[in-house]
């Protein structure tokens, strides 16, 4: 049985480990950097989702996150994990067969919901821990030794 990550016409098909997944991972880094009680109070709403959540389950990003400033804050969660993965920071590394996949998954679930925000914000600049440290990177920030 699959699973499906949806927003409007997009979607791409999951396995029901890898949405389970996904979601594990995005609420421990939402957890680790929400920084709003609002943004808190929707790490809680998905930590319920979780928990009632059966094989088969969609995950319907406009259902799941409603408000323009949710999307928001769930796309840096999302780009953020598919940077920790890539990064050896979330999941099991002792084996490498899902990482692609998976950074893959969460980087289109984050597409889709940046895309979703500047169909409304359209100068919306989204912040995650990549665009930083490109940013601090093209300012001179960070110092490449050759």
């Amino acid at each position: 049985m699959a699973s499906d990550i949806s927003l409007k016409d997009q979607f791409i098909w999951v396995s029901n480990q890898r949405l389970s997944a996904l979601i594990t991972f995005a609420l421990q880094l939402a957890a680790e950097t929400a920084g709003k009680d609002e943004e808190r109070g929707w790490v809680e709403e998905l930590r319920r989702f979780e928990k009632q959540a059966w094989p088969g389950i969609g995950f319907d990003l406009d259902e799941r996150f409603p408000t323009v400033e949710e999307k928001k804050f769930w796309a840096r969660v999302f780009h953020d994990v598919a940077r920790r993965i890539f990064l050896r920071q979330l999941g099991n590394h002792e084996v490498t067969f899902w990482q692609s996949s998976a950074i893959g998954d969460a980087y289109v679930t984050a597409r889709m919901l940046t895309r979703a925000v500047q169909e409304v914000e359209n100068s919306w600049r989204l912040e995650t821990e990549n665009t930083r440290e490109g940013d601090d990177y093209y300012s001179g920030r960070i110092n490449l030794r050759m």
